[in-house]
């Protein structure tokens, strides 16, 4: 936090950590206002009937933002507290609340076909959700690469298995 910041004045106070970088950033247009985002924040929540933030103020400080569901536009709203909601609808509750946040659409029915069925192909997967496989590949190589899910034995024989649950 910089000089001058406590717990007390968070949010009402505002002093420049580095005021040679925020008075550049305020000429070139890169800054709105200066000391209004905390408040903001807080309004646009309140606002959008959410839960204020909240701050953590150590040495920096975090802001954790509260939302009551997650939308997919393949599986609707649902409530991110509600395990017996997010399994009903197909989805797997670990991965889900930790990881399907980052996933997008497209993936996230890519894990469900291969928990459904773990010797599925590219084509096979491609074929189902009508998209190309080349972005069947991409967004395969992407959950690879997040080590999400791996492939097991060779391509004719093998199988596929979600590493992350």
């Amino acid at each position: 936090m910089p000089k001058g910041i406590t717990k007390n004045n968070f949010g009402i106070k505002s002093i420049a950590r580095n005021p040679l970088i925020a008075d550049l950033l305020g000429k070139a247009h890169y800054v709105e206002q200066v000391g209004t985002g905390i408040n903001r924040m807080n309004d646009t929540m309140k606002e959008a009937g959410l839960e204020e933030p909240k701050y953590i103020l150590e040495d920096f400080f975090t802001i954790d933002f509260f939302r009551p569901s997650y939308y997919d536009e393949n599986y609707g709203m649902y409530d991110l507290s509600d395990e017996e909601n997010l399994q009903n609808v197909g989805l797997n509750v670990g991965l889900n609340v930790g990881l399907n946040v980052g996933l997008n659409s497209t993936q996230m029915k890519i894990i469900k076909l291969i928990q459904e069925k773990k010797d599925i192909t590219q084509n096979e997967i491609a074929n189902e959700l009508k998209i190309t496989s080349r972005t069947i590949e991409r967004n395969i190589n992407d959950l690879k690469d997040k080590k999400i899910i791996e492939r097991i034995g060779s391509k004719k024989v093998g199988y596929w298995r979600v590493i992350k649950e």
